[in-house]
């Protein structure tokens, strides 16, 4: 089995706390099943592969998030799409035991839930801020604060996200899944047939665990769906809003409005120019650290 190690990643005995990585067939080529002694956290930025974590496989694809602890796991990727691209952030046990210990409460379960290739899948806003962030971290000078700021606030956005979508027990496996996958737009579309669909419950049993697990209702999670990926449509296409609302799944243009601002607090028209004027996207974002 091969082993990577830290020394060999920053090439000698430099001091180097952190490293960013984008990796493709074409910059890196993918290596067969191995360990290493450093943490990596992984971003899937385009297209799909199978990983393989200690032979048992997963689908990962865009905006799906993996956690490798040092090690501990071996991994590789399988089946890999020719446009597969992934974003890592590596760092050696020093700067895990740090983060760790820190931030043991928020970090180290969280952490420890994702080990072993548990998914979390960040959804298109919150894509938008990691790819943004990442790629300002990778081109720019950066100071070891800048980069602890933005792995911090990763982590925080994780957590949200692991906690909208419950604690991953075996009991909660199908609802997990349905949280995920209602944020497809062939799946959000349906509405709440379609969630009741994936979750392959009775409706009553659905709106009684996503109650439990989320705080809110099937009715809010599959809207939340629609408003996250119509906030995308609005920034990264020219699609006029009523194909917006139409591919939202609702057909009422005046309640995709009344949708739009309860979420955002401002007009889909609004949202498209200030999101025009600011490329860093300077608007309403909780995660927005520049």
């Amino acid at each position: 089995m091969m082993k990577l190690f830290w020394e060999n990643e920053v090439g000698g005995d430099t001091t180097q706390h952190y490293i960013l990585k984008r990796q493709t067939l074409t910059l890196r080529p993918f290596i067969s099943a191995h360990t290493h002694d450093y943490a990596e956290l992984i971003y899937v930025e385009r297209g799909s592969a199978i990983h393989q974590v200690n032979n048992v496989n997963t689908r990962v694809g865009k905006g799906d998030v993996l956690f490798i602890y040092p090690d501990t796991v071996a991994h590789c990727y399988l089946d890999i799409d020719k446009s597969f691209s992934l974003l890592q952030i590596l760092f050696p046990k020093e700067s895990f035991r740090f983060i760790t210990q820190r931030y043991n409460e928020s970090v180290h379960e969280l952490l420890g839930e994702m080990n072993n290739s548990r998914l979390v899948n960040l959804g298109p806003m919150q894509q938008i801020w990691f790819e943004r962030n990442f790629d300002s971290l990778l081109v720019n000078t950066r100071t070891l604060i800048e980069i602890e700021r933005f792995l911090l606030n990763f982590i925080c956005m994780i957590r949200e996200t692991n906690n909208m979508c419950g604690n991953g027990s075996s009991t909660g496996q199908w609802l997990d899944r349905a949280l995920r996958e209602i944020q497809e737009p062939r799946n959000f579309i349906k509405g709440t047939k379609g969630f009741v669909d994936l979750c392959n419950h009775s409706a009553e049993h659905v709106e009684r665990e996503v109650k439990k697990r989320t705080g809110r209702t099937v009715t809010d999670v599959v809207n939340q769906a629609r408003m996250s990926w119509a906030s995308y449509m609005l920034i990264f296409s020219n699609a006029n809003i009523f194909d917006i609302s139409y591919g939202c799944g609702l057909d009422s243009i005046s309640y995709f409005y009344k949708l739009f601002h309860e979420h955002f607090r401002i007009s889909p028209g609004k949202y498209r120019k200030q999101a025009s004027v600011s490329s860093e996207n300077t608007f309403s974002n909780p995660f927005s650290l520049y």
